[in-house]
C-alpha cells in the first residue's frame, strides 16, 4: 500500500469512527450534554423522547436496504446514488407516539486541517445528474485526464497526464463556468444535501485540537451550510482548478478512480460563520 493509499484508508477508518462516537452519544443523549444539545438544535425536547435509535447508513446500500430507510419505489434510485446521510436517528416522542426520522451528514476535522471532499463521481455521471452538453463534458475531461494531451499538446503543460483549467481554451472554460454559475442551486443541493429519503437534512462537524485533545462542534441545517457555501464567485484558482463559491472542484488523483471529478470542502469554516 503506497502513501496516498494509506491516507485513503486512514481518512475511511477515521469517518467511520467518527460515526460510531456520535451515535454512542445520541443513545446516550439522557446523560450526554452534546446529545442533548444537538436535539435542542434540531426542535425536540430530550425529556419527551420515549424511544431512540440510531441507525449508521453504509457507504452503499441495496434497494433492499433503501426500503428499510423508507424509500419508496420512485425514490429508490436517487436514494441509492445521491444519499448523503451518514447516521439517520428515529425518535418516538412520548407525547404524540409518532417516529420521527433525522438525516445527519458527519464530518470530523482537526485543527489546521485543509479540505473534506464531500462528492466524486466520473463526468460522464455529472453530465447525467446535471445536463450540461458534450462541449463542457470534454472541457472536464480534460482537467481530470480522463482525456489525455497527446505530445503534441504535452508541450508547456505543468501535468503531461491533464490540462489545469488556465491551460485550456479561455472560451471552453468560460462556458463551463457560465454553466456553474447558472445552475449553482442544484449543484450545491446535489452534492451537499444529496437526492432521496437519505438526503442530508443536518450537517454536523466535530473538530478536535490536536495539542490539547479538546472536541468540539458545530451542527447546521443543510439550508443554511448549502448557503454558506455557495457564496462566492464562480472562478478558475490560482493552482488551475475551478472554485465555486467555497467549494473547490478538481481533478481526484489517487487511487481508486483517479480521474474523477471532486468537490471538497474546508468543514471548520462554519465555526467562523
Amino acid at each position: 500500500m503506497n502513501k496516498k493509499q494509506l491516507k485513503g484508508s486512514e481518512t475511511a477508518k477515521g469517518g467511520f469512527k467518527n460515526e460510531e462516537e456520535i451515535s454512542e452519544k445520541f443513545l446516550d443523549y439522557k446523560n450526554d450534554i452534546d446529545a442533548q444539545e444537538w436535539l435542542k438544535i434540531m426542535g425536540y425536547d430530550y425529556s419527551k423522547i420515549k424511544n431512540l435509535n440510531v441507525i449508521a447508513i453504509p457507504p452503499r446500500i441495496s434497494k433492499a436496504k433503501a426500503e428499510v430507510f423508507g424509500a419508496t419505489s420512485d425514490k429508490i434510485n436517487d436514494t441509492i446514488q445521491f444519499k448523503k446521510a451518514d447516521v439517520q436517528l428515529q425518535l418516538n416522542i412520548t407525547i404524540d407516539n409518532v417516529l420521527y426520522r433525522e438525516n445527519l451528514s458527519l464530518k470530523k476535522a482537526n485543527k489546521g486541517a485543509n479540505f473534506n471532499q464531500i462528492d466524486k463521481r466520473p463526468v460522464g455521471t455529472y453530465q447525467s445528474m446535471w445536463g450540461f452538453k458534450d462541449s463542457i463534458a470534454n472541457t472536464l475531461r480534460k482537467f481530470t485526464g480522463e482525456i489525455i494531451p497527446n505530445k503534441t499538446e504535452q508541450k508547456g503543460l505543468r501535468d503531461k497526464r491533464r490540462w489545469y483549467l488556465d491551460e485550456l481554451e479561455e472560451k471552453d472554460v468560460v462556458t463551463l463556468i457560465n454553466f456553474f454559475k447558472e445552475n449553482k442551486v442544484q449543484i450545491f443541493n446535489d452534492i451537499l444535501r444529496g437526492r432521496g429519503v437519505l438526503s442530508a437534512e443536518w450537517f454536523l462537524v466535530t473538530r478536535k485540537d490536536i495539542v490539547t485533545g479538546k472536541i468540539d462542534w458545530v451542527l447546521k441545517d443543510i439550508n443554511y451550510v448549502a448557503n454558506f457555501f455557495s457564496k462566492g464567485n464562480v472562478e478558475v484558482s490560482k493552482r488551475g482548478g475551478l472554485n465555486i463559491g467555497k467549494i473547490t472542484a478538481q481533478r481526484k488523483g489517487g487511487t481508486p478512480d483517479p480521474k474523477s471529478l471532486q468537490f471538497k470542502i474546508n468543514p471548520l469554516q462554519l465555526f467562523e460563520a
